[in-house]
């Protein structure tokens, strides 16, 4: 038995090494991660579980809501009303208080 490349879709996700009578899924691909090192009795059967993590994948992708961004309206605080937090990376230290 040689070593066999995983497909999903046509891209490569992973590769199947003999071992003890069994195959090892090594990961290739982060979607995969969750298989790397499981032992499979057949190709078949890896491929069902790699399909089965990637259309787990897909449907709680299809279930997030769209992200939503806020949009400064007439009235909001300005950018310039704000005061960065001291261990805020985004600030420059200009905008902060003086430590009395």
């Amino acid at each position: 038995m040689k070593k066999q490349v995983v497909e999903f879709g046509g891209e490569a996700v992973g590769a199947l090494v003999p071992e003890n009578g069994k195959l090892r899924f090594i990961a290739v691909k982060y979607s995969v991660w969750s298989l790397d090192g499981m032992l499979y009795p057949s190709l078949a059967a890896a491929g069902d579980a790699v399909d089965t993590v990637l259309s787990q994948s897909k449907a709680r992708a299809a279930a997030m809501p769209l992200a939503s961004f806020w949009v400064p309206q007439q009235g909001d605080a300005g950018e310039s009303q704000f005061i960065w937090n001291a261990s805020s990376a985004i600030g420059d230290g200009k905008d902060q208080p003086s430590a009395a």
